[in-house]
């Protein structure tokens, strides 16, 4: 039933000039989860099998900097070509993934003393940048791309910007998913890079809510940069991101700044941008809600709504009031949504 109803699809779209040629295999394969874990995991197993045997034997070898660098290059190298060339399935995946992790290390361990300063961090970051574009690997390029935007972060540790560095990426997450419509053709690699965004967005975020006397006990040994009061500047700019994302998508939409629903859109946002200037985080959350729900992804929303709830719990026990006054703010903050609600209603039920 399911193959007539393709070929019917298949053939109204040759009819409107849509698709040529004959119609392409839509059978799918879909092997249990169980089944895909246990290849996952008997790839892995080889892998290390595989280069325990070999450093058992060349470890001398690779405690000269230079032998290392070029074994993990021929490492990176071998990882390529088992994903260009070998069969696709999870044994497969899992084992190159595991032999370039393993040529990512010995290319680290090779530039150990570069590491000091931002130098060592930014051929990182660069290495990682071309195994995203190389590998054709979803949890490769996420890992890549995660470790680019780490190794930029720790190459930025020396300067002011790094103070606005979570507002950076937040706007670079956003810009990516709002364009997604543009790179849905080449979605096996712009995704895990959109996907990688948006988690270290949160993590770089999340840091910054440890204040400058947590920062400097979590990188104890090391002096933090000059130009802490950026933190201040990075809420703002976070808060900007939030409405300049509600203007992007009222465009998407040719909703008109001269209409009301516009100006309620942009209220409401301004309104969130100004509260997340205390109760800190909430505009990124609101980012990811508005964005997953205005491009239907389900995984955007839920983790939008997580951490919104996560931010604001964190406000609510940091707040330094008594539980009493605590209680009345929920109660008025409850009744004001509740007002709020009852108004959008009286005004659609008006328009319409």
């Amino acid at each position: 039933m399911s193959n007539q109803h393709d070929a019917a699809l298949w053939q109204k779209l040759q009819e409107a000039g849509l698709v040529q040629g004959d119609m392409p295999n839509t059978d799918i394969e879909n092997h249990p989860w169980y089944l895909r874990s246990l290849q996952g995991f008997t790839g892995w197993f080889a892998a290390w099998f595989v280069l325990a045997s070999i450093f058992a034997l060349f470890y001398k070898v690779l405690e000269y900097k230079e032998l290392a660098l070029v074994f993990g290059i021929a490492t990176l190298s071998g990882a390529y070509f088992i994903y260009q060339k070998a069969q696709k399935s999870d044994f497969i995946g899992q084992f190159a993934l595991a032999i370039s992790l393993t040529g990512q290390s010995l290319c680290i361990y090779a530039w150990r003393d570069l590491l000091h300063d931002p130098i060592g961090w930014w051929l990182i970051a660069l290495m990682s940048a071309c195994l995203v574009w190389l590998m054709p690997s979803f949890i490769h390029r996420f890992l890549s791309s995660s470790m680019a935007i780490g190794a930029i972060l720790l190459g930025c540790m020396d300067w002011p910007i790094v103070w606005l560095l979570p507002s950076i990426v937040v706007v670079a997450m956003a810009a990516v998913w709002l364009a997604e419509s543009k790179w849905l053709i080449h979605s096996d690699r712009v995704r895990p890079i959109a996907y990688a965004l948006t988690i270290s967005a949160l993590q770089i975020h999340s840091l910054t809510l440890l204040g400058v006397n947590g920062l400097g006990q979590l990188i104890h040994g090391r002096d933090l940069p000059a130009g802490s009061f950026l933190l201040a500047v990075n809420e703002v700019l976070l808060g900007f991101a939030l409405v300049a994302t509600v203007g992007m998508l009222l465009k998407r939409y040719q909703i008109g700044y001269q209409q009301p629903q516009a100006w309620l859109a942009l209220l409401l946002a301004t309104v969130l941008a100004l509260v997340s200037q205390q109760a800190t985080g909430l505009a990124v959350a609101w980012i990811l809600i508005v964005i997953g729900f205005a491009n239907g992804h389900r995984v955007l929303l839920a983790l939008g709504v997580f951490v919104f709830w996560g931010y604001l719990a964190r406000y609510y026990y940091f707040l330094n009031w008594t539980l009493l006054d605590k209680s009345y703010l929920l109660m008025a903050t409850g009744a004001f949504l509740l007002i709020v609600r009852q108004i959008g209603q009286r005004w659609r039920q008006h328009h319409e």
